[in-house]
């Protein structure tokens, strides 16, 4: 996210008066971090290990932009993705690292971490009028519990259930899904029929303990008409957080051949993969979709500002901020985004920000669990431009 300064300092007990103009990149450490694909596996054979090695590099470079596209896509726009030639793809590249290399005459095996160029990235959909999603969201504690009440399992030994969702990664989409360790602690924090009777207090202090902010809790029943016959899997999922609880129901039936490890495996994978899906489509970029708007933000000292400076610095879709106009107890600043006003709320919140909106002053920015300031002095014109009702942005 490119970040504009030009703050009037005279006065404000800052420093001293002058003007500032400070330009950060782009693809600052917390956007940036979601243009990266980590332990890309390559094992290629040719003629020599030479032709092994370019082979392995252009096959690793699709495949992590494969792996990138199904990060920030929805399914339903995937298939929009125009086929692109090897030196296409190396263009969206930055660079990539290469670990556990392993060659042979003819053999080049290797583990490929890559860094995608953001602003490349965001130019090829743009072009190719395809929407993306790139706010990440904070952790979300998943708590696979099995069984029916009264009989729930949760912190017993590993069930096929609990042990398809700790085999996930939990990194690989915009919505970490954490699995608790089972510990001594998380025993005590929590049993199975307090997890399922959504007790809040205590889902709180165990997703606290591991940084996340929402718990999912997903409940399996599985059950067979008859001894032999196909399993069937009811999975309960429910999540619990910031906002309203939503429960979906989803039945999975084993295949033919496949295993109960396999069985529970997808069902996890499918779960895991709608939550992701909800994520995107609700933080979903459109190319060209930018508006500004003006917030307040009320300051108490220098470092005040430089924290909400840094957080606005690692929301996703925010182009730009230029602070406008700053006194000793407030900043006016214009934020260039794309989305809506909502979908920047949302974006701001996984930095711990608010954005609120008041009648009389318009839209105010402050960090999340501090009290709103009493009204001050209001800092120029403009600063009600928009209404949640209506257009609130230019």
């Amino acid at each position: 996210m490119a970040v504009a300064l030009m703050v009037a300092l005279g006065g404000t007990g800052f420093g001293s008066a002058a003007w500032a103009q400070t330009a950060l990149d782009e693809s600052d450490a917390n956007a940036a971090e979601v243009y990266v694909v980590r332990g890309v596996p390559v094992d290629v054979t040719a003629e020599t290990a030479a032709a092994a090695r370019d082979a392995a590099y252009a096959e690793g470079h699709a495949a992590a932009l494969e792996r990138l596209f199904a990060r920030i896509l929805p399914l339903s726009e995937r298939p929009r993705v125009p086929p692109l030639e090897p030196a296409q793809v190396a263009e969206l590249v930055a660079n990539f690292d290469v670990a556990d290399e392993r060659t042979s005459q003819v053999r080049y095996l290797a583990r490929l971490t890559f860094r995608f160029n953001p602003e490349a990235v965001r130019t090829f959909l743009r072009v190719n009028d395809i929407p993306h999603a790139e706010a990440r969201s904070k952790p979300v504690l998943v708590l696979p519990i099995s069984g029916p009440r009264g009989e729930a399992r949760l912190w017993d030994d590993p069930t096929p259930w609990y042990a398809s969702w700790a085999a996930r990664p939990p990194g690989e989409g915009l919505v970490p899904l954490i699995v608790p360790l089972g510990d001594l602690a998380d025993i005590a924090a929590i049993s199975a029929e307090q997890a399922l009777a959504g007790d809040a207090a205590r889902l709180a202090a165990l997703a606290a303990r591991y940084g996340a902010e929402d718990v999912l809790v997903v409940q399996a029943i599985a059950s067979a008409a008859a001894t032999g016959e196909a399993m069937h899997l009811q999975i309960s999922s429910t999540r619990i957080g910031r906002e309203a609880e939503e429960t979906t129901v989803d039945t999975f039936a084993q295949q033919p051949d496949e295993s109960l490890d396999s069985l529970f495996a997808r069902a996890a994978a499918a779960v895991a993969g709608d939550i992701q899906e909800r994520w995107k489509r609700r933080n979903l970029l459109h190319p060209g979709d930018e508006r500004t708007i003006r917030v307040l933000v009320a300051l108490g000292s220098l470092v005040d500002w430089l924290d909400i400076e840094r957080r606005l610095d690692a929301v996703a879709g925010v182009k730009r901020s230029m602070v406008t106009r700053m006194s000793r107890a407030e900043a006016a600043v214009d934020i260039r985004f794309v989305g809506d006003e909502r979908q920047l709320a949302l974006a701001m919140a996984q930095s711990d920000l608010d954005l609120l909106f008041d009648e009389a002053e318009g839209w105010r920015v402050r960090v999340r669990g501090t009290k709103q300031p009493a009204p001050p002095t209001p800092v120029g014109a403009g600063a009600a431009e928009a209404a949640p009702s209506g257009p609130a942005s230019e």
